[in-house]
């Protein structure tokens, strides 16, 4: 099993002051999500014709048990796995040194009797964004001049852009033939966020409603390093895109 697993903070594969927790089966976290396409048939002629694939949420479901270092222990330990994901969570597994992590929502978490030291307990997670990320990417620039940017990741990334500077008629952002057109203006001393998960355009972390347009949201590929460039018909400033390498 993996070195170390977490849930919202707390060790569910490892060691702790709770004692020694052990993943024995976990279903869902290293597979394809199911997918979600619908397929259209093609009319008197064999197959279907193509569609675009997309997945559905990620479901995770995993057995383990607490060898907890006494019966109180294993008390104490079983009311705070009935706790975890009362809000959103990270869950985390780390095999080789190499960590990945996806955003749980609550399914349904089940902490079975305790015998003597021992605690068994169950878990079904549910994740609502199915993609799983690594490491954290972050690329800087000025506008003007471009940059490269890459991940390590097997999935396409989705940053998000941060630019300052003054640019009084907007500016457009490029990357690997998709273009984000900003037409808000941007003054000295404020700050845009662009998230190209969601399509939200923050202005000092006020949302900015019809302040942009895009053919598509920007996507950093996995693999060969791609050029981004950010251009300006008047004006100076820099721009960041920050993500996380990728996975599915």
């Amino acid at each position: 099993m993996s070195k170390s697993v977490t849930l919202d903070g707390q060790i569910i594969h490892g060691i702790d002051r709770f004692g020694s927790w052990r993943v024995l089966s976990m279903e869902g976290w290293d597979e394809t999500p199911a997918e979600k396409t619908n397929s259209e048939a093609r009319t008197l002629s064999d197959g279907d014709y193509e569609a675009e694939v997309f997945y559905g949420p990620r479901l995770v479901t995993l057995n383990g048990r607490l060898s907890a270092k006494s019966p109180g222990d294993a008390f104490t330990a079983r009311e705070r796995l009935t706790a975890l994901l009362h809000a959103p969570g990270r869950f985390q597994v780390d095999q080789f040194g190499l960590p990945r992590w996806a955003t749980a929502r609550r399914g349904r978490i089940k902490p079975g009797q305790i015998k003597g030291r021992h605690l068994p307990f169950q878990m079904e997670l549910r994740f609502i964004d199915p993609r799983k990320f690594g490491e954290k990417q972050s690329f800087s620039g000025a506008v003007g001049a471009p940059f490269d940017v890459f991940q390590r990741g097997t999935f396409e990334a989705t940053p998000i852009a941060t630019v300052t500077g003054s640019f009084g008629s907007g500016y457009d952002l490029n990357l690997n033939g998709r273009l984000v057109s900003i037409t808000k203006s941007l003054a000295s001393g404020s700050t845009h966020t662009i998230d190209m998960r969601t399509g939200i355009l923050r202005q000092n972390g006020a949302v900015i409603a019809g302040g942009f347009s895009f053919s598509e949201l920007l996507k950093v590929n996995p693999g060969m390093a791609q050029s981004f460039y950010a251009v300006a018909a008047s004006g100076s400033g820099n721009v960041r895109l920050d993500y996380y390498d990728t996975y599915m």
